[in-house]
């Protein structure tokens, strides 16, 4: 294959992966400008590799690998971990408007059952989580993106709200 066609083949590979990327890096992240930041970042690194690449039908599983990487590296350089997010923020001063203190009380004690629950399930589940409730991906869109089955995909859920059910029973 010359040098051409396998630079074309591999764009189209990329403009193919980039919503599976995004859905990566956003799950990962939590923000999307961050998860676009992350993914251009990815990707001109992909192509400035292209050429390593000793498998082309691995693209997916390649470029998904250098997404999770970059996101990484971008949380570690904004330590966003020791941070906290903006939408808890935002929930902390809807609370802080409430009229009753036992409401507010008793909303954050769950709210942080909640967290301390759901960050207890490995990294893939809280990634399944995402793109199926926030992002609204079908069975077969997170299967395609995990590089899994429809079937493992609507049982890593029931196992998720079944565990996520018992914690905060």
């Amino acid at each position: 294959m010359s040098d051409d066609t396998f630079d074309v083949n591999f764009t189209a590979s990329m403009i193919r992966f980039r919503p599976g990327a995004l859905a990566i890096a956003r799950a990962i992240t939590g923000d999307r400008y961050d998860a676009e930041d992350a993914v251009q970042t990815a990707y001109l690194r992909a192509w400035r590799k292209r050429h390593q690449l000793s498998d082309p039908d691995a693209v997916g599983h390649w470029l998904a690998t250098i997404v999770r990487r970059e996101c990484y590296a971008l949380l570690r350089a904004k330590k966003k971990w020791a941070e906290v997010p903006w939408e808890s923020r935002a929930r902390r001063e809807s609370l802080s408007n409430a009229c009753d203190p036992a409401e507010v009380v008793t909303a954050g004690e769950a709210l942080s059952r909640v967290r301390r629950a759901f960050s207890r399930l490995p990294s893939t589940d809280q990634l399944v989580w995402h793109l199926k409730v926030h992002e609204h991906f079908r069975h077969r869109e997170i299967a395609t993106i995990l590089h899994s089955s429809e079937g493992a995909v609507g049982a890593r859920l029931h196992r998720m709200r079944t565990a996520l059910r018992e914690a905060l029973a």
